[in-house]
């Protein structure tokens, strides 16, 4: 079976359990796509084949795919947060991530209330940066073709990391080498081929990504 891994800042690779996503955790994000701002923390998964560590996304065959720029949590050991604190202890790294969505297939599935995971999880839809062992305190952005599209920081978060992993690993036990999508700020819109894609923080760019038609 093949092992989805992501990579460290110490060169150390690691192999990838599951990829979990928090909705609605920026409150102009949840108003911008006409969602309230929920009231304790929710989650859906991407699938592993969609983890996507290249310089590359490839569009889906007539679909349209929308970017959500966001700070990805690598878990470090297996178990369940006891408390806040405690919780804290479970992050391994920090990354900058793209979460590629297929909007129009989403909002169909979710006026029939059935589950996202279908317009979440194509493949390459898990775009991740190289893991930094430091936390990224300044401001993480996004940029289209030259132009700041989206920008915000973890102090806007509706739930912290620790809230976001105390809530989850007492649903699900966190295993090491899962990885959290904490959010997107307001901002998030279309892909086309061709574009080019920048994400990072402060002054540094992490990863630079092209579009290209499905291979």
């Amino acid at each position: 079976m093949k092992n989805y891994t992501i990579q460290k800042d110490n060169n150390e690779n690691i192999v990838v359990k599951n990829i979990y996503c928090i909705g609605r955790n920026y409150s102009e994000h949840a108003e911008e796509l006409g969602n309230t701002e929920p009231i304790e923390p929710f989650f859906f998964q991407k699938s592993l084949p969609s983890l996507n560590t290249t310089q590359k996304i490839f569009m889906p065959q007539n679909r349209n795919i929308d970017y959500e720029v966001e700070i990805v949590l690598l878990v470090g050991k297996d178990g369940v947060g006891t408390s806040l604190q405690d919780s804290r202890s479970f992050i391994d790294g920090y990354a900058i991530g793209i979460d590629l969505t297929d909007r129009e297939y989403q909002n169909q599935l979710k006026s029939k209330k059935l589950p996202w995971l279908l317009s979440k999880s194509f493949s390459g839809a898990a775009v991740v940066s190289n893991f930094l062992s430091k936390p990224i305190n300044e401001d993480f952005w996004l940029n289209l073709n030259g132009e700041r599209k989206q920008q915000g920081n973890f102090k806007q978060m509706t739930f912290s990391y620790a809230e976001q992993i105390y809530f989850l690993s007492n649903k699900i036990p966190l295993m090491k080498g899962d990885i959290i999508f904490t959010g997107t700020p307001r901002g998030v819109g279309s892909l086309r081929t061709k574009d080019k894609v920048e994400i990072g923080f402060g002054n540094k760019t992490l990863k630079t990504i092209t579009v290209s038609s499905a291979e």
